[in-house]
């Protein structure tokens, strides 16, 4: 940012962390967009309880209003108890990126959003089974998400490895474009096992484009695993969205007739806890900036 920029965010901070006192408020929280506020309130009471004030966008130095994660990052080095941001990881945290971390009053979901969050198997598959048991014991969503991280894991180092050394590979469009798959009628028998095979043919396509040889796959899969990627765990680390979406409709479909709302009962139940991604979260709020 431009010395002028710089200014305007630091005074921007200042005033934030201020107006906690003017709205008796422990924090004022920016978040990328309003829309996540459900996550990060249940978290921050279940951690840090308190009263809060959430800013789904601010204005930029162009006096815009403006949302998203860039512009939450924009307050980095001015950001303190009273007021700090909380983001999407998106890559961030694989990718290694300085400072996002509590210390400098950066909290993030570790997973790539809070989306895939809702989408921890063991929890999803508990709540389904518990509204509607009989439409469990026609489809598990554990099995499912297990045939999906198998069938993304390789493809997915190879995205991580051509983002992290910058270079021509596995395009991240492209690969998000995969993973958007829509649900088709059918869909819910064997677990969702052709919705899956269809991702997993167009992610093969992508990867047989590549060169020979293109990365050391051992070397990358001890590299992501100390980071909490497994072919057991990729579901929680490739783009939320895309993954939310399909599991939503999917529900809905499993849901008909029986009078429960999917995502508000299932998706957005209360959320898990005790998994690395989760815990990760909890020590950051644990160990947020004083």
């Amino acid at each position: 940012m431009s010395p002028a920029e710089t200014a305007f965010y630091e005074a921007a901070a200042k005033r934030f962390a201020a107006s906690a006192l003017v709205y008796r408020v422990r924090s004022v929280v920016h978040l990328e967009n309003i829309n996540d506020r459900w996550f990060w309130q249940e978290l921050l009471q279940r951690y840090r309880p308190g009263k809060y004030k959430f800013q789904g966008g601010s204005r930029n130095a162009d006096g815009k209003l403006t949302s998203g994660c860039t512009q939450c990052l924009k307050y980095q080095g001015f950001l303190s108890a009273r007021f700090f941001v909380c983001i999407d990881s998106d890559y961030r945290y694989l990718m290694e990126e300085q400072n996002i971390n509590a210390a400098n009053g950066v909290l993030q979901t570790y997973t790539y959003s809070w989306e895939n969050h809702c989408a921890f198997a063991e929890t999803l598959q508990h709540e389904f089974r518990k509204l509607c048991p009989e439409k469990a014991d026609k489809f598990d969503f554990v099995s499912f998400l297990s045939m999906y991280s198998s069938a993304v894991y390789l493809p997915f180092l190879y995205l991580l490895n051509t983002l992290r050394l910058k270079r021509r590979g596995l395009n991240r469009i492209d690969f998000h474009s995969a993973l958007a798959e829509h649900f088709e009628v059918c869909d819910e028998m064997n677990n969702g096992k052709a919705a899956v095979i269809r991702i997993k043919q167009k992610l093969d396509a992508l990867i047989d484009k590549l060169p020979a040889h293109f990365m050391n796959v051992d070397a990358e899969k001890s590299r992501y695993e100390a980071m909490g990627v497994k072919e057991d765990t990729t579901y929680l680390y490739v783009r939320g969205h895309c993954l939310y979406n399909y599991l939503l409709a999917l529900g809905n479909h499993l849901c008909l007739g029986t009078g429960v709302d999917f995502e508000a009962q299932i998706l957005k139940r209360s959320l898990a806890m005790g998994y690395r991604e989760m815990r990760n979260i909890a020590n950051d709020i644990n160990n947020l900036i004083q």
